[in-house]
């Protein structure tokens, strides 16, 4: 049995090499951040890609982590319950202390039961590393469909209509 086709975003939204990502947030790298070499530690870009996916939920109108909803017997199809399953990181330019960082987010891909959300860091114009974060939606162990209001709000927020 063959899985369906992963959704795709509207077709009206720009690709994948587009400039457009609907959340920015500002980060300030600080000293615990930096390393020997006086630079941002790799495993810190991780952490500032999950601030962005945190800032994207919360501006798309998603909530996560509902206990009540998540323990009503319909939850599997009610509410998401994310699980990244993969990450990956292409650094391009190092971060520095005190460097003002832009983070930019999106989600680019819809799955059946996940989705891929995209994180770009940037110091002014200059782009210093990019994320990819695979999540699934999983209830008690399982994968299992997007919900249809996450799918909505993530059309709609990626659209420019939503929240």
């Amino acid at each position: 049995m063959t899985e369906p086709a992963p959704e795709t975003l509207p077709s009206d939204l720009p690709d994948a090499s587009s400039p457009y990502f609907p959340v920015s947030t500002p980060l300030r790298v600080r000293w615990s951040e930096v390393d020997a070499q006086q630079v941002v530690f790799n495993g810190h870009y991780l952490m500032y890609a999950d601030l962005c996916f945190t800032e994207y939920f919360r501006e798309a109108g998603i909530e996560q982590w509902n206990a009540q909803s998540l323990n009503h017997p319909d939850a599997a199809q009610q509410e998401l319950d994310n699980y990244v399953v993969q990450a990956s990181l292409t650094y391009k330019a190092p971060a520095r202390f005190d460097d003002l960082l832009t983070l930019r987010g999106r989600i680019s891909r819809l799955g059946r039961s996940s989705f891929t959300f995209e994180c770009r860091m940037q110091r002014g114009e200059t782009l210093l590393c990019t994320a990819e974060l695979v999540s699934v939606n999983a209830h008690a162990g399982l994968a299992t469909p997007l919900p249809a209001a996450f799918r909505q709000k993530v059309l709609a927020f990626e659209s420019g209509t939503g929240t």
